[in-house]
């Protein structure tokens, strides 16, 4: 039961959607109902005080996380209208007026609602607030193919390139490394095993192979000539008059 209680407790959240204190709340309720049974079979003096402690906090707790449950339920339905498939080549989808329409609603019925708790009625606000600044530009993807709804995975990829990196040079500052290898860092590798490795890298022929490591030698070259142009310039220079007399000596 100990274990149990810990469990319950430890509980954790994922924002924006997954909110550790409900299913938490739930967990203990639950364990409130098992202890009142072991106690009608038994009396125990550990499970006694669990079973007194959560009588006196579950009840307040219980009023305020309907409120949360409430402003969950108004963010869970904005999700699911969104969710809406976006258009591909084959399927247009529903259309982005469509979606638009029912978010309206939606939001309307929020904004009628009477009677909220003062919490809920700051949530209200700022759930409208935010939705009016998104409103311009959140239903272009329903209308356009190829156009994600979000950038998150572009950020998620992004975020990715960078641990990576870090983990590769061991520095925190990065701008200087994205500038020289950044085009060449994205690479997603869904092998798990060195003959699906083998697989996914064969589908790269060797002649375009060839072509973009030329191209990053090319990069990485003028990363260097302009590195020893601002930290040996004098010796950049000094060799340029050896190559130039070594020019006109055959002359």
């Amino acid at each position: 039961m100990a274990q149990d209680l810990q469990q319950a407790l430890a509980r954790q959240g994922r924002a924006p959607g997954t909110l550790a204190g409900l299913p938490m709340l739930a967990d203990l309720q639950a364990l409130h109902a098992t202890l009142a049974q072991c106690l009608q079979l038994a009396e125990d003096p550990h499970l006694r005080q669990w079973y007194t402690v959560l009588v006196e906090q579950l009840p307040p707790a219980a009023v305020a996380f309907a409120e949360v449950q409430q402003a969950r339920d108004w963010v869970t339905e904005i999700g699911d209208i969104l969710a809406q498939p976006l258009p591909t080549a084959t399927e247009p989808g529903v259309g982005g007026d469509r979606v638009a329409l029912d978010l309206a609603h939606h939001l309307g019925r929020v904004a009628d609602l009477p009677a909220l708790t003062p919490w809920l009625t700051q949530f209200r606000t700022g759930l409208l607030a935010l939705s009016d600044r998104y409103w311009p530009g959140l239903f272009h993807c329903y209308d356009h193919v190829g156009l994600p709804a979000t950038n998150n995975a572009h950020e998620s990829l992004f975020g990715q390139t960078k641990r990576r990196l870090r983990r590769q040079l061991g520095v925190s500052e990065l701008r200087e490394a994205l500038l020289r290898r950044g085009a060449w860092l994205v690479f997603r590798c869904e092998a798990s095993t060195p003959e699906q490795l083998q697989a996914d890298l064969a589908q790269v022929s060797w002649t375009e192979y060839a072509a973009e490591r030329e191209r990053y030698v090319r990069r990485q070259a003028q990363f260097q000539r302009r590195y020893r142009w601002r930290h040996h310039r004098d010796a950049v220079l000094q060799q340029r008059l050896a190559d130039w007399a070594e020019a006109i000596s055959d002359c």
